[in-house]
């Protein structure tokens, strides 16, 4: 097997997967102004039918850098990954190339009457975006009337057996009321919760991001209700960790405050097939011209590699309806 390392250590060990670029929900940190509108950035309108890719071209492409970097997981994203018609299907192909670790990242809304098919296709692991207990607070950022089929999505997914933790991606003067509520409602569920410092992508990547709400004000916030204790970081993991008593466990991803660019091990493909290594460089790679050539694939997935943000994540243009959560 090809060695794909880079000076600091680094690996493409987790591969996200964007499986279209469409969702039914519009919130105001991935799309601009509107509920219709695009998102600025890369890429930016939904993929056309000759665009998309198909189930074998992605499982041709995953099993290809699978064979090189041994990819210990795969996260499938979007838009809205539940959207896409081929997902059961798709995830058993992925376990076939030898992949168990299959992870998807969703807001929910479909949850309800996919998660039985889900687990049983092979998938472990799920991710919830949650922004908001509060449901007009949900329907405001989101931009969809109907919150409460997130609720029971997340309680289908339980009873089903698929490990959950709930993303909230917390903004100043919008939802920092609700970090203690999401807090609650994880624990009374007996999952994690993580917040989510807003990131520098596609329509905020030029801004001010007075909407900015830090890892330290979101530990103030937590600690003037419970007492909280840091929790030792798993290497490479995005979040990291406190106890806040009893059964309270939640996460911080602070792309700002903390980065964990030094450790980051994630590769990403969009919809069309183009690869990025790094979040903050807007340029992908179309890998598929070099999936019979172990040596040509090889050199792309390095030059993907060296990409990378040796300490400091910047962001970029691409949308992260594009690029997936």
């Amino acid at each position: 097997m090809y060695r794909i390392e880079d000076h600091m250590g680094r690996r493409f060990e987790k591969l996200r997967v964007s499986l279209l670029n469409t969702c039914n929900f519009s919130c105001t940190y991935c799309v601009s102004d509107s509920t219709t509108a695009a998102p600025q950035g890369i890429a930016l309108a939904p993929a056309t039918h000759e665009e998309q890719l198909d189930t074998n071209e992605f499982a041709a492409l995953i099993a290809a850098v699978h064979e090189l970097c041994n990819l210990k997981s795969i996260r499938l994203t979007g838009g809205e990954p539940l959207l896409y018609m081929n997902l059961m299907p798709l995830i058993e192909k992925i376990k076939l190339i030898g992949i168990d670790d299959i992870r998807l990242t969703t807001n929910g809304y479909y949850l309800k009457q996919t998660a039985r098919q889900l687990k049983e296709s092979g998938l472990q692991s799920i991710n919830i975006s949650l922004d908001a207990i509060d449901t007009v607070l949900m329907k405001t950022i989101a931009r969809h009337a109907n919150p409460q089929k997130v609720f029971e999505g997340i309680e289908t997914a339980l009873q089903e057996g698929l490990h959950v933790k709930l993303n909230a991606v917390i903004m100043r003067g919008q939802n920092e009321s609700q970090i203690i509520p999401l807090l609650e409602y994880a624990a009374k569920l007996g999952i994690k919760v993580r917040y989510l410092e807003l990131m520098k992508m596609g329509h905020l990547h030029n801004g001010q991001n007075e909407l900015f709400f830090s890892e330290q004000e979101i530990l103030e916030t937590i600690s003037r209700k419970y007492p909280i204790r840091r929790l030792d970081r798993t290497a490479s993991e995005t979040a990291r960790y406190w106890s806040a008593g009893d059964d309270r466990v939640f996460g911080i991803i602070a792309n700002e405050s903390t980065p964990f660019c030094h450790d980051c091990n994630r590769l990403r493909m969009d919809s069309r097939g183009y690869f990025f290594g790094c979040l903050s460089n807007a340029n992908g790679e179309k890998l598929a011209p070099y999936i019979h050539d172990q040596e040509s694939l090889t050199k792309k997935l390095r030059q993907l590699l060296l990409l990378k943000q040796p300490v400091k994540f910047h962001g970029s243009s691409l949308s992260m309806r594009n690029i997936g959560g």
